[in-house]
């Protein structure tokens, strides 16, 4: 496995972050990462390891606002970022120009509903634990208490949140956004992906209910896998290889060569 940093621009913002790829010869079939809110500082770990063991090339990395790429948090600006880490994917000399991958958890999960609505690009898409409600979850109380929390322990996970003044327009920039992207008006829009939507039944975060909400409205294309015992940060190590093992199954049997 290699880990080679990258960067790419977006809006004027240096997104950074890595790909990580099999040992030997490319051109690999790639995959994008997109993180939660916060999602973990360990881009690289997990997941990405695990996809790159099994054949892909994976492009991980902060969106703008988030630790070490430039910019200030918004779904609107995420959204844009989305597209250009896609672009970034295909035109690199280490990944196959003819197929691509989306893995998103969270957060990222909306994003990438979001962007692919506008994007035609990308083969297969997995959501682990989506926000399937963006303007739900930006009102929810739990998100100014979530950021409050970040800010206290460790603010170098989002950029500005130790400015009192940034942390208010981020949450009101959220609610702003989600009133224009919302994953429940854009997930019958990339009916022509292939998808896998994958949650836990201890994840108290996000409604399973809501997540079957968002399956219901979704393409033909389509499965659903929940995982016993998995909570929204698989925090459970059994639940955590089961989750792991149906992501990298589900996109080595979507990938055709």
């Amino acid at each position: 496995m290699k880990i080679i940093p990258t960067e790419f621009t977006s809006e004027g913002e240096t997104i950074r972050g890595y790909f990580v790829t099999p040992s030997g010869e490319g051109p690999f079939p790639g995959i994008c990462k997109f993180h939660g809110l916060p999602g973990g500082p360990d881009i690289v770990g997990g997941l990405a390891t695990k996809l790159a063991e099994a054949g892909f090339a994976v492009l991980t990395f902060d969106f703008r606002g988030f630790r070490r790429s430039d910019g200030i948090f918004t779904l609107s600006g995420q959204i844009k970022d989305a597209k250009r880490a896609i672009t970034h994917l295909l035109e690199s000399d280490l990944t196959l120009d003819s197929w691509s991958g989306i893995y998103a958890a969270s957060w990222g999960a909306a994003v990438a509903i979001c962007a692919l609505a506008e994007d035609s690009r990308c083969d297969a898409v997995c959501l682990r634990a989506p926000v399937f409600d963006t303007l739900w979850f930006s009102e929810s109380p739990m998100i100014r208490h979530s950021v409050e929390q970040i800010f206290e322990t460790d603010s170098a996970q989002i950029r500005g949140i130790e400015n009192p003044e940034i942390r208010e327009e981020i949450l009101h920039a959220m609610v702003d956004d989600a009133k224009i992207y919302n994953p429940m008006n854009e997930i019958a829009k990339i009916a022509s992906r292939t998808l896998l939507i994958i949650h836990g039944t201890d994840d108290v975060g996000i409604p399973l209910a809501g997540v079957k909400r968002l399956y219901e409205l979704a393409g033909e294309s389509k499965d659903l896998v929940i995982v016993e015992g998995a909570d929204h940060n698989l925090s459970d190590s059994r639940a955590f290889e089961i989750t792991m093992k149906t992501v990298v199954d589900w996109f080595t049997k979507k990938w055709k060569p």
